[in-house]
């Protein structure tokens, strides 16, 4: 069983010593393939470091692509771990630098069909963030009675558009 209290503490150290550069090419392409290994190893029971949970918090935080990779990493994992890791992390990490993810968590439990508690959690996102853009995008989805698995359809079009950004080198520009 995981002690949630000490591994908060342990990421907690880890953001005071933690420096990213959201250009940084090499970084985002590492945590992305990071987040990977990490979706693929909590579905065997393996939690994540203290160290790769700071650094993926940070990254949603002033990264958008890789916020929005956590979006569609659905499509290469089953989106229960997927949904397992996103709220792991969201649960360990102070409620300040949680809200990238706890939206994308958001959006996850709407596509499986937990509507009522995607929109309650979502509520709470806003309270939080009145002003998140994606948690803004959500409420009106929400609000529009959206189908869930055109989530998944959103998904399938933005995600290659994602990956593509962030593999990109510096000399294709």
């Amino acid at each position: 069983m995981v002690d949630i209290e000490q591994l908060r503490t342990d990421v907690e150290s880890a953001l005071s010593t933690l420096e990213y550069n959201p250009d940084d090419k090499e970084t985002n392409i590492r945590i992305v393939e990071d987040i990977r290994s990490a979706i693929n190893k909590l579905a065997d029971g393996e939690i994540p470091s203290p160290q790769h949970i700071a650094e993926v918090a940070v990254a949603t935080n002033e990264n958008i692509q890789i916020r929005d990779f956590l979006i569609g990493v659905q499509l290469e994992s089953n989106i229960d771990y997927v949904g397992t890791y996103v709220s792991l992390l969201g649960n360990v990490i102070k409620k300040d630098k949680a809200i990238p993810l706890a939206t994308v968590f958001c959006g996850l439990l709407y596509q499986e069909n937990e509507k009522e508690h995607a929109k309650e959690f979502l509520s709470t996102v806003l309270e939080l963030a009145p002003e998140y853009s994606l948690a803004l995008l959500l409420k009106r989805v929400f609000a529009a009675d959206w189908e869930p698995e055109n989530f998944r359809h959103m998904a399938e079009q933005l995600h290659p558009k994602v990956i593509e950004t962030i593999y990109e080198t510096t000399e294709a520009k």
